[in-house]
């Protein structure tokens, strides 16, 4: 029953084994996801509309732990949601009441505690479940989110994300969003000669189920089928939290085709729900030692932290630069594919100045070409209007744990 029920939500990853321990049961029992994210996206793909129980880690932020209390009263009723603290939890406890959050433990009186409010949660999780009955699934329009990330800058991050996304809608003809959620300073408008004029918080408001017509006015209009979205860059500003950025892409994903998104450099909360909501990432370097071993670090993070390592899409720009290296080095080195060469040109910074991507500027150049063969491999799905969802990479790699 355990086994079936129990999900351990947030890192580290030792937080499931102790869980494990306090049910006396085996690790393999309990489930593990590494983000709230990507248990409100497994509930998402739930179709059973199963019964479960969620235990949050104490890594997890607390307004973190409040969105996805309320998230599971929305889509997953039937869904118990436990907080385990190892700290006061500040006299947000009627906080917790009202999102829903059926109790909170506190790891320092010991491990009964836990046991015992994860078996009532069971329970009552059972019970709901049998009062309600199995709900019927509903099918619904689901885009693709493509999301691009490099940990060390000037590697071409931007510049891959806003012409892969102007290919895409080229390609397809279906709407496409290119989402910059580099809140500091982003340059993904530059791209197109534009600003962003929205503020962060009204790009996030749309995670609350806004309508089609709010979605698209609080977008800008980059091109024909392309969408830009993007907030007033802050230097100052945190970066929001990583509940509200999976609603606010979940939107995004609900109304458009496709969603290429410019991701934070840092492994920000923010970033890490991107990815988890992604169904391909592409990792970009150059053709230097330093972008080589950033790659690296960057793929070892992701996978560490539970990222499919299938996923990855490893894009070498500049790779005919005569810099000692050559791409055959970097796959031997990653023992893994590069899957897209991009090569260098003039036409990059001259089409920047121009705020035109080069795959609008210059359609028929060698860069162009090499971005439009790589946006053809993420197309090939049924499109919105003959009912479909669009995937562009296979899903295998999407955890499942909640599937009996």
């Amino acid at each position: 029953m355990i086994q079936q029920q129990v999900i351990a939500v947030g890192t580290p990853q030792s937080f499931r084994a102790a869980l494990a321990r306090s049910l006396e049961v085996e690790d393999d029992a309990v489930g593990w996801v590494q983000s709230v994210v990507a248990a409100e996206e497994i509930l998402v793909d739930d179709s059973d509309h199963s019964a479960h129980v969620l235990v949050v880690s104490p890594e997890v932020r607390e307004p973190d732990a409040l969105g996805l209390a309320e998230f599971v009263g929305r889509v997953a009723p039937m869904t118990a949601v436990i907080v385990v603290r190892d700290k006061s939890w500040n006299g947000l406890l009627p906080a917790a009441m009202r999102a829903g959050i059926r109790d909170v433990v506190d790891l320092t009186r010991g491990s009964e505690e836990l046991r015992d409010a994860v078996e009532r949660a069971i329970l009552w999780a059972e019970n709901v479940s049998h009062v309600r009955g199995q709900k019927a699934a509903t099918t619904k329009h689901r885009g693709s989110i493509i999301s691009v990330f490099a940990s060390k800058g000037g590697v071409g991050k931007t510049f891959l994300t806003t012409n892969l996304a102007a290919a895409l809608s080229s390609i397809t003809k279906q709407e496409t969003a290119v989402a910059d959620l580099d809140v500091n300073m982003g340059d993904v408008f530059s791209y197109f000669g534009r600003e962003p004029v929205k503020e962060m918080a009204d790009l996030l408001a749309l995670g609350e189920k806004v309508d089609r017509e709010v979605v698209f006015a609080n977008g800008t209009k980059m091109d024909e089928h392309l969408w830009g979205f993007g907030a007033v860059p802050d230097p100052s500003a945190p970066p929001p939290g990583g509940e509200a950025v999976g609603k606010y892409l979940r939107t995004l994903r609900e109304n458009f085709a496709f969603v290429v998104v410019d991701a934070s450099a840092a492994y920000t909360d923010l970033a890490l729900a991107c990815f988890d909501l992604s169904d391909a990432i592409c990792l970009v370097t150059m053709l230097d030692v330093v972008g080589v071993k950033h790659l690296s670090k960057a793929l070892d993070t992701l996978l560490t932290i539970g990222v499919p390592r299938e996923r990855f899409r490893v894009v070498l720009n500049r790779a005919d630069s005569r810099v000692g290296l050559d791409p055959k080095d970097v796959e031997r080195v990653m023992k893994l594919q590069v899957d897209t060469l991009i090569p260098s040109s003039r036409l990059v910074p001259t089409c920047l100045n121009k705020g035109r991507p080069v795959v609008l500027e210059e359609p028929d150049s060698e860069v162009a070409d090499s971005i439009f063969r790589f946006a053809s491999r993420f197309v090939g799905a049924p499109s919105a209007e003959e009912g479909g969802e669009l995937t562009p990479v296979p899903s295998a790699g999407k955890r499942r744990l909640f599937k009996r």
